[in-house]
């Protein structure tokens, strides 16, 4: 008698396996695009046993091969739910994105109301169209919005060149908790000669937040060139960053001015983000 090929399995291979997906957006998709194989025929074209002819006796079927067969049918059931709700291999947890809400527009949200008391802005043609990037993924949505600022006090002949961003991310597949401060504080490392980086933690917003301030030219010489705020309240993370470029005998403004400013926009504009 012929023997059936054997049947393929639904759960040799994980279907949801991650892939390996510049900038921004870079963020892996926790839930692949395969779906499992569904049972079907043997491999290799063999046809399934024929049934037994007609009128030959059939066995009893043990009562113990019924009860493995309700628990490998509980088990498939099981199998199957744990692949649909994306749990299967993961923590299991429930996204806590603290009531934000997501923002395809984050210009909308985020108005920078505290830089513009003192900067103008003034966004070309071409930027004022692309100065915003939104994306929905299966774990990750995230949104930013940027824009070119100019100080009223500067002279015509000024070269500087002054930039706000904003990034908003909803984290759905893992807790960023875990390596957020770790993340701000790597930027130490990155230290050299032309550039230093100095990380501090601050209060007053979500379940923890980081300053990171970047100093720019020769170590005896160094002045201010960026400072980034980030905010993370459970799995949802947000970042302002201020970005300053100069030339000759043009200074930027204090750090402690330009932290005022970060605070205050972004806690309108996560509040913003909650209604």
């Amino acid at each position: 008698m012929s023997t059936p090929g054997a049947q393929p399995n639904p759960y040799q291979n994980n279907p949801y396996q991650q892939p390996t997906l510049p900038g921004t957006p870079n963020s892996p998709n926790p839930y692949g695009q395969v779906p499992p194989q569904p049972f079907g025929p043997p491999p290799g074209g063999q046809p399934p046993m024929p049934p037994p002819p007609a009128g030959a006796p059939r066995k009893p079927v043990p009562g113990w091969l019924w009860g493995l067969g309700g628990v490998l049918v509980a088990s498939a059931v099981w199998a199957a739910t744990l692949f649909a709700s994306g749990t299967l291999g993961g923590s299991g947890e429930e996204a806590d994105l603290a009531g934000y809400g997501f923002a395809k527009n984050l210009c909308e949200a985020a108005e920078f109301d505290a830089f513009q008391e003192r900067y103008e802005f003034q966004d070309s043609a071409v930027n004022k169209d692309n100065n915003r990037f939104s994306s929905r993924q299966d774990g990750l949505d995230q949104s930013q919005c940027s824009h070119t600022l100019k100080d009223p006090q500067e002279t015509s002949s000024s070269y500087s060149s002054t930039y706000v961003y904003a990034t908003a991310v909803w984290h759905k597949a893992s807790d960023p908790a875990g390596e957020f401060a770790d993340q701000r504080k790597a930027y130490e490392d990155q230290s050299n000669d032309s550039y230093s980086y100095e990380a501090k933690e601050t209060d007053g917003l979500g379940d923890e937040a980081w300053f990171v301030t970047e100093q720019r030219g020769e170590k005896s010489d160094r002045e201010l060139g960026g400072l980034t705020l980030s905010v993370r309240e459970g799995w949802f993370t947000f970042e302002m960053r201020w970005s300053w470029y100069g030339s000759g005998d043009e200074k930027p403004p204090a750090a402690s001015e330009v932290e005022k400013m970060l605070k205050t926009d972004t806690k309108a504009a996560m509040a913003e983000l909650r209604k």
